[in-house]
């Protein structure tokens, strides 16, 4: 089992990294899907990164045009690269400003620390003298498939830094999709808790904590926690991490579109904004191995198994509660083929109620489970033992701003590819709202509720459910309870009560807090979801 207690390493690093980002200016405000501190001033940064990734000096004896030298030298072997390059002046993503600044791709180095000079000319002392504990190679980074399943990395090592946290490097560029990860060394038994653990990204932004709240970070993040290990003796614990959607973001970079990066300094973007890469990922863990912080250096080889599966994983959940009733029925198909089938699981955070013969043509998951007058669950129905927790959601800035969306009777066409925000969506009536996703998935957030009924329908032009989602980021009802139609896409609001009453057919899958489904509907759940 993890540590119940934080060890004085931890904290020491943990507390430095919450005084940097409290110390830091405002957050990066460019949209790149989450608002993110700027690093703060260094002489180096970022203080972690793998062979070819930019790094950058900084000092004030640097005069711009002027060549350097730079020597990267492996504080665990001796080794020693040098990299020559010269002084030009760019803005500093700490506080905007323009710098002398030496960047230089990292040579391929051993793994751990690494000390740095950077030397002038044919000039013997050095300007720049970098210690080792400042900086640490990392292994090439791990490029996470889009697709589901379970992925195994044989021989993996990771890099240790002076300090003795180690560090791994992740490429997610592939993933647009919301997806979650569970990753874990099999054959090293590093043992880490969530207070352990601190993305970054190879800028040296911090990207995310397990672990928040001021003054002392003791509030697990929702979506974001670690699993004790099976194999305690031989394995490390598992990290389980919620990436959502990022088709925004890809959106948001393309080439004329307000975010796209500056090609002469891929810091930046053209509108004056910091550029937040987050597809190239550092992952630090200031665990222990026999009670003791790892070695600097590389690791001992081991396997890095990564399962990565759809935030839909079930085709009904709820955060706190299910409960069906009156012949509604959930079920699974195949879109290649049409096919029905019998995976339209359901998860209940807590109980889950089945009354006056509904039906789940699958698999349950809850705390406890009622049955009322001939309802049943065909699969195979699992005690959950201890709550989970669920992605947090957070509207992207620099969206598209639709307002309030209120039709009764009327049409309306929202034009894809794209990611939009609205305050609440309501559709009563004969009103259509026509989603044109032909192009490219159209996601859609909203900061209020979300209720359609009467016989009021949304329509897509591209009927798959990963190509139109709607994540509700409010407390606020969402309620589907239109009379005829048929619905593609997915719905994630955690914290929303959701209703689902009509006698309609929904395909996709479907995220609330209080989950209640009546009157026969249907829930077909697209198997594609998860991989199948």
């Amino acid at each position: 089992m993890h540590r119940s207690t934080t060890s004085a390493r931890t904290l020491a690093v943990l507390g430095a990294v919450l005084a940097l980002a409290a110390a830091a200016p405002e957050p990066a405000r460019g949209g790149c899907g989450c608002d993110k501190p700027p690093p703060p001033p260094a002489q180096v940064r970022p203080g972690i990164a793998y062979a070819g990734a930019p790094v950058t000096l900084f000092s004030p004896a640097f005069q711009v045009g002027v060549a350097y030298t730079v020597t990267f030298t492996s504080g665990i072997t001796g080794d020693a690269t040098g990299v020559s390059a010269t002084v030009v002046s760019l803005r500093d993503l700490a506080d905007g400003q323009y710098k002398p600044q030496l960047v230089v791709p990292l040579p391929s180095m051993p793994l751990g620390p690494a000390s740095i000079s950077a030397t002038r000319g044919n000039r013997n002392k050095p300007d720049v003298a970098i210690d080792d504990s400042a900086f640490t190679v990392a292994p090439t980074p791990v490029a996470l498939p889009a697709q589901y399943g379970s992925w195994h990395y044989p021989n993996f090592q990771a890099a240790v830094g002076r300090d003795g946290v180690a560090y791994m490097a992740f490429d997610a560029t592939a993933i647009n999709l919301p997806m979650v990860f569970e990753a874990r060394a099999a054959g090293y038994p590093l043992r880490f808790g969530a207070e352990d653990v601190v993305f970054r990204n190879v800028q040296g932004f911090l990207m995310q904590l397990l672990m928040q709240g001021a003054p002392d970070a003791t509030q697990p993040v929702p979506g974001m926690f670690v699993f004790p290990a099976a194999n305690p003796d031989t394995d490390s614990e598992t990290l389980h991490y919620s990436r959502h959607e990022f088709t925004t973001y890809f959106l948001q970079h393309m080439e004329r579109q307000p975010h796209a990066v500056d090609p002469t300094d891929g810091n930046w973007h053209l509108d004056g904004s910091r550029h937040v890469d987050h597809n190239h990922l550092i992952l630090a863990l200031m665990g222990s191995v026999n009670g003791a912080p790892p070695a600097p250096g590389a690791t001992p080889p081991f396997d890095l198994v990564v399962d990565t599966y759809s935030l839909f994983y079930q085709g009904l959940v709820g955060t706190s509660s299910v409960s069906i009733g009156q012949s509604a029925r959930t079920d699974s198909y195949d879109p290649s083929t049409g096919t029905l089938d019998a995976h339209g699981d359901v998860f209940s955070n807590g109980p889950l109620t089945l009354s006056n013969s509904a039906t789940i043509m699958g698999d349950a998951t809850a705390t406890s489970f009622t049955f009322i007058n001939s309802s049943k669950i065909t699969g195979q129905q699992t005690l959950l033992a201890a709550p989970t927790s669920f992605m947090q959601l957070k509207v992207p800035a620099g969206l598209p701003d639709l307002g309030t969306i209120a039709l009764s009777g009327q049409t309306m066409t929202i034009d894809g590819p794209g990611s939009f925000r609205a305050s609440r969506l309501s559709l009563s009536g004969t009103s259509v709202l026509f989603i044109d996703n032909s192009r490219g998935p159209v996601t859609l957030y909203l900061t209020d509720g979300l209720a359609f009924s009467g016989k009021a329908k949304i329509v897509t032009a591209d009927t798959n459910p990963e190509h139109f989602a709607i994540y509700v980021a409010s407390t606020k009802l969402v309620s589907l309870t239109s009379g005829t139609p048929t619905f593609y896409g997915v719905v994630y609001a955690p914290t929303s009560s959701l209703v689902i009453q009509s006698s309609s057919n929904f395909y996709g899958a479907f995220v609330g807090q209080d989950v209640s489904m009546s009157s026969s509907a249907r829930v077909h759940y697209d198997q594609a979801l998860r991989g199948q």
